[in-house]
């Protein structure tokens, strides 16, 4: 509701005037919808996730007796994410490089991957107010390597940062280094 007002209230579409349909006839009721209303059950559409609205239909519980509109109405919704994945090896033509470097490049890509995928989430889910990341080295074992919740608010003030690590520890992720490396966490 909120990003659908946030919408709605610069265009002014409380005082549009009515639209009527061509197809409706003198002798029927005519079928009328004002510019705002098509405009708000639109914007409604995108900006209500898939997840709100599978909640609220599920708050639609059955009437009781003849009241109309008796549901329950969603105020607030909330929900945490858990992703894990192994994060991706140095590129194929840098695997001849010394290991120091390897390492470094590593390191920085993991990084990079890892930011972009919180802000990829976040962007594409709109009712998650937090991920709990977990990102596991691409070598078996697969050990653990960066771990952490985030929050949106964290993520969206850390955004700005030029530093992929500093930006993932502000955001909440923890991560060990040693001599430029990313090790283990357990």
């Amino acid at each position: 509701m909120k990003r659908r007002d946030a919408i709605l209230k610069p265009l002014k579409l409380a005082g549009l005037k009515r639209v009527f349909s061509r197809a409706a006839s003198s002798v029927e009721e005519p079928r009328t919808r004002t510019i705002g209303r098509i405009l708000v059950d639109y914007i409604s559409r995108v900006t209500e996730g898939r997840f709100r609205r599978m909640v609220t239909r599920v708050l639609a519980l059955t009437p009781r007796g003849f009241v109309p509109h008796d549901v329950l109405v969603l105020s607030k919704l909330s929900a945490q994410l858990q992703v894990e994945w192994r994060s991706r090896d140095v590129h194929p033509w840098d695997r001849d490089l010394p290991w120091e470097r390897r390492a470094e490049l590593f390191r920085d890509q993991t990084m990079r991957d890892t930011n972009a995928v919180i802000m990829r989430l976040f962007r594409m889910l709109p009712d998650v107010d937090a991920i709990e990341i977990r990102v596991l080295d691409p070598r078996p074992p697969n050990l653990l390597i960066l771990a952490g919740t985030v929050v949106r608010q964290d993520a969206l003030a850390a955004r700005s940062l030029s530093s992929p690590g500093m930006t993932l520890r502000m955001m909440g992720i923890r991560y060990h280094m040693n001599n430029g490396r990313l090790e283990p966490l357990e």
